[in-house]
């Protein structure tokens, strides 16, 4: 039975997910909402803004999915998952068909793993998470909620992502390495030592150029 599914967020990365739903079978996209955007997106409609997702799930919508995307750690996905079940729907997982997720591998409610993504085994993926683009995860990672693994980045072996963390694009980070929450890990980085909770580390290797 197919999951009736709107997306929260009309900008590029919806565009992005709304291209991954559209490689699965089990998924119907209704559309999106938007608190800016009008008419219809990539052919898929914009419905109202965001308070109109509780109406909706008295039409026949049952899922949800955030597809507002990040370039730092910010509570706004966290906050827009926590109303999908407030609004009465279940968090849709989005795979793209050309994604690579090994078997086994646990991906959380509401989380997306789009095209050329590769997910290896004993990993973990948590909720509402982003695993985007070409991104690699590789064995043993474990991924809390929230996280944004951006485009092109590279995660060794056994590597830990806490909630709210962001890893930039073409970032790597060394086997067994562990980025603390709500941490951002720049673009191209290189990270070989453990990140705290709230820093910002750039570089290569890594160092930190602010701390909360």
């Amino acid at each position: 039975m197919s999951k009736r599914v709107v997306l929260l967020g009309a900008g590029g990365h919806g565009r992005v997910v709304l291209a991954a739903a559209r490689t699965m079978s089990d998924v119907e996209i209704v559309g999106f909402l938007d608190p800016i955007a009008t008419g219809d997106v990539d052919g898929a409609p914009v419905l109202g803004k965001d308070d109109a997702l509780s109406a909706l799930a008295g039409r026949g919508v049952t899922h949800a999915v955030v597809t507002v995307g990040s370039v730092r750690p910010s509570p706004r996905r966290a906050e827009l998952f926590a109303r999908i079940r407030a609004a009465g729907l279940l968090a849709a997982t989005i795979v793209h068909g050309s994604a690579i997720v090994a078997a086994g591998v646990l991906v959380g409610e509401g989380s997306v793993v789009v095209a050329g993504a590769i997910v290896n085994p004993g990993a973990r993926i948590g909720r509402n998470c982003i695993v985007n683009t070409g991104a690699v995860i590789e064995h043993d990672c474990d991924i809390a909620d929230h996280v944004h693994v951006s485009p092109g980045a590279t995660l060794g072996g056994g590597v830990k992502v806490s909630q709210g963390a962001h890893v930039g694009i073409g970032a790597t980070v060394l086997q067994r390495v562990h980025i603390g929450s709500m941490a951002l890990v720049g673009a191209g980085a290189v990270v070989i030592d453990d990140v705290s909770e709230g820093s910002v580390v750039v570089g290569v290797p890594a160092r930190p150029i602010r701390s909360d």
